[in-house]
C-alpha cells in the first residue's frame, strides 16, 4: 500500500497536470513501479500510456495525447506553436504533430512530436489546461513565424482579443522581438480585427 503522505504529494503533482503523472515523477517521490501497479489494479489510477498514469477521479482529458507527450518528454517540456493554438481553441489549425519546446540538450527524435528549441522568457510561459504552455501572444507570434496562413493568424488574433486571452499591447510586445515579416503579418491581421 502506498504511504499516505507520498500519495498526497503525488496527487498534488497530478492535480497541476489535469490528474496525470509520470512514472518518473512517482519515482521522484520514492514510489516504486510495483506500488503503482497495485494501485492500478485497485482502480485508483488509470494507465494513459507507457509510463504515464492518471488518478481515476480525474476525467480523461481531451488532450490526453498531449499530456502523454509532455510527461514523456520531461518536466522542461513546454507546449507551443500549433499545439498551443489548438489547445487555446484559437483557430481551425489541427496539428498533425504535437509541438513541444524543449531545451537544446533534449533528444530531438520523438515519434509524433515536433521539437522546437527556442529561447523563452519566464513571462512567455503560463499554465493552461494542466500544461506549461507559451502565452497566447507568444503562441500567435511563434505560429506566424512558421505558419504562413494569414487567415488563420487573423482568426487567432480576433478570437484571442474577443475572448480576452491577450491584449493588443501584449501582442505588440511579443511581435517587437520578431522578424520583419512576422511584424508585418501580425500588424496587418490586427488592423483587420474589429472589436
Amino acid at each position: 500500500m502506498m504511504k499516505y503522505e507520498k500519495e498526497i504529494q503525488l496527487y498534488r503533482i497530478a492535480e497541476e497536470q489535469a490528474g496525470y503523472f509520470s512514472l518518473s515523477q512517482a519515482r521522484g517521490l520514492n514510489l516504486q513501479r510495483g506500488q503503482i501497479y497495485r494501485e492500478l489494479k485497485r482502480d485508483k489510477f488509470e494507465k494513459a500510456a507507457w509510463g504515464v498514469y492518471r488518478f481515476a477521479q480525474f476525467p480523461a482529458s481531451r488532450f490526453e495525447e498531449v499530456h502523454v507527450a509532455v510527461l514523456s518528454a520531461g518536466e522542461d517540456a513546454i507546449v507551443g506553436f500549433q499545439t498551443a493554438l489548438y489547445i487555446y481553441d484559437l483557430s481551425d489549425i489541427i496539428p498533425d504533430e504535437i509541438h513541444l519546446i524543449l531545451p537544446r540538450t533534449s533528444s530531438r527524435r520523438r515519434p509524433g512530436i515536433r521539437v522546437h528549441n527556442v529561447k523563452l522568457e519566464p513571462d512567455d510561459i503560463t499554465l493552461w489546461e494542466g500544461f506549461k504552455m507559451t502565452t497566447v501572444a507568444r503562441t500567435i507570434v511563434d505560429v506566424a513565424r512558421i505558419y504562413y496562413d494569414e487567415t488563420q493568424i487573423e482568426l487567432a488574433i480576433q478570437q484571442a482579443l474577443v475572448r480576452g486571452l491577450t491584449t493588443k499591447e501584449k501582442l505588440e510586445a511579443q511581435v517587437a522581438r520578431s522578424i520583419n515579416r512576422v511584424q508585418l503579418l501580425i500588424h496587418t491581421a490586427m488592423e483587420e480585427v474589429s472589436l
